[in-house]
Parts: C-alpha cells; sequence; structure tokens
C-alpha cells in the first residue's frame, strides 16, 4: 500500500492565512520602530565617535579633536600631530542617516581630547533628532572629564 505526503491544498490556504493575519499586525508596530531605531542608532554612533577620539588621544598622548558638521549631519575625528606645524591626520569620519539631523545643545565644535583624556573646556551635548517626527530625539552630554552618556 502506498502512502501520501504532503500537505492538502486546504492546510497551505490555512497556514498562508495565518501568515497574512500575522503580518498585518505586526507591520504598523515594525513601522513606527524604524525611526527610534534610527535616532538610537545614530546617537550610539555619535557616543562612540566622541569615546573613539578620547580613547586616541589617550593612547597616543596627542590632542584628538572631533568636529561637528551640523550642516552636512557628519563628525570628523582628527589627530593634531604637531600643534605648532599645522600637520593633521583624520583617524574617522562618520555620516548621520538622511532622516536624523544633529543640533548642538551647549557643545561647541570643535571638541578637543588632550592626552590624559580631558575634553579642554568643552562640556555640553549634542542632540539627535529625527527630521520627519521631532519628538523622536536623543541627548548626548560630553563632561570636562571627556565622559559621554545618552540620555
Amino acid at each position: 500500500m502506498r502512502k501520501d505526503t504532503g500537505f492538502s491544498f486546504l492546510e497551505l490556504m490555512v497556514v498562508i492565512a495565518i501568515i497574512g493575519i500575522m503580518s498585518t499586525i505586526a507591520i504598523p508596530g515594525f513601522i513606527q520602530w524604524l525611526p527610534k531605531n534610527r535616532v538610537g542608532n545614530a546617537a550610539r554612533e555619535v557616543k562612540s565617535t566622541l569615546e573613539f577620539a578620547r580613547s586616541n588621544a589617550i593612547r597616543r598622548n596627542r590632542a584628538v579633536r572631533v568636529e561637528f558638521d551640523f550642516d552636512a549631519e557628519s563628525l570628523t575625528v582628527i589627530e593634531v600631530v604637531d600643534p605648532d606645524v599645522p600637520t593633521e591626520t583624520t583617524l574617522r569620519t562618520r555620516q548621520m542617516p538622511g532622516d536624523v539631523d544633529l543640533q548642538a545643545n551647549g557643545l561647541v565644535s570643535p571638541v578637543t581630547f588632550n592626552g590624559h583624556g580631558f575634553s579642554l573646556g568643552s562640556s555640553g551635548g549634542v542632540v539627535v533628532v529625527n527630521t520627519s517626527d521631532n519628538t523622536l530625539s536623543r541627548s548626548i552630554t560630553l563632561t570636562v572629564g571627556g565622559n559621554a552618556r545618552i540620555q
């Protein structure tokens, strides 16, 4: 006797209907999650760039600065090789996503870290804002001690 294996057409249609219903429920939540995720990722990118600059300043025992370009929505980490002679090396450049806006919140660009990791006279914050929904924002604060924190 031969045994038929596989799925019947009815079983297949029930599974497709269940997947369709679950997708209908999940898609609106996913659409609302995307902008929050982009703002959070951009805030983490700004924080990690500040931490990268600070750690390089300590490791190389040289001044390293972070330049914020609020018009182009980018950050550039530059090592100051010799303060007397304008010799600089770009260590990293980061571009924010298109729907994310950087805004100064008491932080003056550029931020310079000395060889001990302290922020030279710069403390304050940067706000990362979603351009399509200004209610979505994250604030990154920098202390004079050189520590960055996301709020």
